[in-house]
């Protein structure tokens, strides 16, 4: 069973996680987003990370419960009530954006709040403050933009890092997860 294949070095909830990955068929997703990432033409082969791919998966279950209508639902239930297999009799969903595009607030930029952080700062991401790799980076740029997890509009920087990623040598941040710092990076 896939629970029971990984190591367990947190107990029981790391098992409980990943057997209700494999339970809701999460895994699956995750495997078939892997798997249809490799069957393009090898030049144009998508090498993803399980970050990546994780991301993915949760995209695309939100685009599921975006689309959901009573009538699928209904076509659904029937399939599971007469234990139909055939895949060729679900019903197809059409697609809708993920997120609605957001007017820029009335007030902007007039009673916008000043970016706490100007170009050339150096900052670092709180939450990796305890880590001893904690990112570090210089403030390139920022942007004013709809934070969805937030639900309000507010400043998101382009950050040179400081120590570079992999080929990954800037990254995006929303202004409550930076901290200026006065340590590290130089251009």
């Amino acid at each position: 069973m896939f629970a029971q294949s990984i190591p367990n070095p947190c107990g029981d909830r790391y098992r409980d996680y990943h057997q209700a990955l494999h339970n809701f068929k999460v895994a699956e997703l995750i495997d078939a987003i892997r798997h249809l990432s490799t069957l393009d033409s090898e030049e144009e082969s998508i090498c993803l990370n399980e970050a990546e791919l994780e991301s993915l998966a949760a995209l695309l279950i939100q685009q599921l419960a975006l689309n959901l209508h009573s009538q699928t639902i209904a076509q659904y239930l029937w399939i599971l009530r007469d234990d139909i297999k055939a895949i060729a009799d679900l019903p197809i969903f059409e697609l809708k954006p993920l997120q609605p595009f957001k007017d820029l607030p009335k007030q902007f930029p007039k009673q916008t709040p000043v970016p706490r952080f100007a170009d050339g700062a150096t900052v670092r991401w709180i939450l990796l403050r305890e880590s001893s790799k904690a990112q570090d980076g210089i403030i390139l740029g920022h942007f004013y933009a709809y934070a969805r997890h937030i639900r309000q509009w507010t400043w998101k920087y382009l950050v040179w890092l400081g120590q570079p990623v992999g080929q990954v040598v800037a990254d995006t941040a929303w202004e409550d997860d930076l901290e200026a710092w006065k340590g590290g990076t130089e251009l």
